[in-house]
């Protein structure tokens, strides 16, 4: 996640950007000739205050210019004074009164919040395969190539939890700034910690509990978050250690033997071939989830 403090060298440090509709206001109507016809989201209003505070803001729309004094004056029957966008060259916003702007520019900021954006972290590997599900295209199998789907070996019976429901969190020494899309490798040494952890057996006890599969490709899943532990994600997030989430976890039709790696690794064409073959709806699962 990318960090941006306030800085007197950087102008953009100084502003934030905040789309007007389905971001500020309702739009559940779809349009309506440009009428604003819907409610302050709940915490909109008190979230571009509270900004206000601390930076520059600014709404930056969509809509034609002609509509920019109508949004403008929507803001100040609510409470925040506002003014239209009047300089064709502007680049960055310093409040004046601390009034916020309504423009149709992409001003330079600190940071943009808009309900159609896609935060991207360096790795085009897991922000493409989610640009293509947002716009539709996701379950289309070139939407991202199976070599271009990390795996990650983890040792039974920790991945059994995971496989289970129980256990979101993979706890590990190093960060990583994939997210999206991974394939679960289950290790083929056993961890003896977990087989004398009561969490795990607690998991693998209830009916239906999966299969101590070891040496082999066992399930997708996406990885959405890594953070340092502060005390949380407990009980299954350690102290210490870097904690991964993971959503979304399918299990294959059938385990794929494989030998597993360390850190995130990439599967070679026969295990590819393989992964198709066991489970027909992966890349779907993989590249539109």
């Amino acid at each position: 996640m990318t960090v941006v403090p306030l800085s007197p060298d950087s102008p953009a440090s100084h502003a934030v950007g905040v789309d007007f509709d389905l971001t500020v206001v309702a739009h559940q109507n779809g349009w309506q000739d440009g009428r604003i016809y819907g409610d302050p989201i709940p915490g909109a209003l008190e979230a571009v205050r509270r900004l206000m505070a601390c930076r520059s803001v600014f709404c930056v729309t969509a809509r034609h210019r002609r509509y920019h004094p109508a949004v403008a004056a929507w803001f100040n029957r609510h409470g925040i004074p506002a003014v239209v966008d009047q300089d064709p060259d502007r680049a960055y916003w310093t409040s004046d009164g601390g009034r916020l702007l309504v423009t149709n520019k992409k001003l330079g900021a600190a940071l943009y919040i808009d309900d159609r954006a896609l935060a991207f972290t360096g790795d085009w590997g897991a922000a493409l395969p989610e640009a293509l599900r947002r716009i539709g295209e996701g379950t289309d199998p070139a939407a991202q190539p199976a070599a271009d789907v990390p795996a990650l070996t983890i040792r039974q019976p920790w991945l059994a939890a995971i496989l289970a429901g129980d256990k979101q969190v993979e706890n590990r020494s190093w960060p990583t700034r994939h997210r999206g899309p991974v394939v679960l490798h289950a290790a083929r040494a056993l961890a003896r910690d977990g087989q004398a952890d009561p969490l795990v057996r607690a998991a693998l006890a209830r009916p239906g509990a999966p299969a101590l599969t070891t040496g082999a490709l066992v399930a997708t899943a996406r990885i959405t978050d890594c953070h340092r532990d502060t005390g949380c994600c407990r009980p299954w997030g350690l102290p210490g250690l870097w904690h991964w989430t993971l959503t979304d976890v399918q299990a294959l039709a059938d385990p794929i033997p494989a030998a597993g790696r360390l850190g995130l690794w990439r599967l070679d064409p026969g295990q590819h071939a393989l992964l198709h073959r066991h489970q027909v709806a992966v890349l779907p699962v993989l590249a539109s989830r």
